[in-house]
């Protein structure tokens, strides 16, 4: 059985001229100041990651998603933004 994970803080993901940001929001602004800048795909997994979910979940919305990918380029993808999520405090295990 897989490890279900979520965000640590509640953030908002916005899109503005072609380029994704999350904050976060809430009495959660107070935890983590400041923005991250996302490309498409990592605005995804943030997404994902407003409620519990499995690393095997997003993977498979985003190979959905991103058919065209290579189902290893997504897993490799997924497994180090998780990790920067993780090593930054963003994702609760």
């Amino acid at each position: 059985m897989e490890d279900y994970m979520k965000l640590a803080v509640e953030m908002a993901v916005m899109k503005m001229d072609d380029e994704y940001s999350a904050v976060a929001v809430g009495s959660d602004s107070s935890k983590f100041h400041g923005m991250m800048r996302l490309n498409e795909t990592g605005a995804d997994i943030v997404k994902l990651l407003a409620k519990e979910t499995t690393k095997k979940d997003i993977e498979k919305a985003l190979q959905k998603k991103y058919a065209d990918s290579k189902p290893e380029e997504i897993e490799d993808l997924v497994s180090d933004f998780l990790k920067e999520l993780s090593r930054e405090g963003l994702l609760k295990e």
